[in-house]
């Protein structure tokens, strides 16, 4: 594992995507909601979701490419527990653990 994705939703819920886990990032219709897609250690789906600031889509995603393409290191998405979030995400929405 050369790198990985931080989300905390709550202090009860919070995920490590390790880069390499990372199958897809999928943006809805309206452009502000953003699924990171990883695949567990049982072969199973699991997934992130988080908002993103209207109009700025494009830039998440290519950002999120290259922290997965070109880093090291563990990058935090998004914290709603501390406020803390890359730029141009607002928040967590939900997470769903692959078991």
């Amino acid at each position: 594992m050369k790198n990985g994705l931080v989300l905390i939703n709550s202090s009860s819920s919070m995920i490590f995507i390790p880069g390499n886990s990372v199958r897809f990032i999928w943006a809805n219709s309206s452009a502000t909601d953003l699924q990171i897609n990883y695949e567990g250690e049982d072969k199973t789906e699991g997934s992130a979701n988080v908002t993103v600031t209207s109009g700025k889509m494009d830039e998440v995603i290519k950002e999120l490419s290259r922290i997965l393409s070109e880093t090291t290191g563990v990058f935090t998405v998004a914290d709603d527990e501390n406020s803390i979030y890359m730029p141009n995400v607002t928040a967590v929405t939900g997470i769903t653990v692959s078991a």
